[in-house]
């Protein structure tokens, strides 16, 4: 359990920190609302995800002061999270992040739904 936190962990922290900032572009009439969507299992204790969530959006807020960045995360239970991640990237309902057990790596990836974030990334 503590290695499949840590895996989604350090997921989290990468799509918000690092990925999400190409969906962001500048507003200079207004502060530009951007609202990034996550779906999430509720790791047996929801609310759980805010420990990782509230730091990572707060440095995400300050590198770009000009955009006002809004959560809206959906969290379930385990044993339905995977169905609800898949039913959205299917159907291709916008999702910014999820929550993917590494169990249904493969499954996702022979889908095609999933992206490797890597190049995305900033380093430093």
């Amino acid at each position: 359990m503590r290695t499949r936190n840590r895996i989604l962990s350090v997921i989290l922290v990468v799509c918000i920190i690092a990925g999400m900032t190409s969906f962001i572009k500048t507003s200079f009439a207004q502060k530009e609302q951007v609202v990034l969507k996550l779906v999430l299992d509720n790791l047996a204790h929801p609310g759980r995800w805010d420990t990782l969530i509230q730091p990572a959006l707060q440095q995400l807020r300050e590198k770009h002061p000009d955009i006002d960045i809004q959560i809206m995360s959906q969290e379930s239970p385990y044993n339905q999270t995977r169905d609800k991640i898949l039913a959205a990237l299917t159907n291709q309902t916008p999702v910014d992040m999820v929550s993917v057990d590494q169990i249904w790596l493969g499954e996702f990836a022979g889908k095609g739904v999933l992206s490797d974030l890597t190049n995305r990334t900033e380093k430093g």
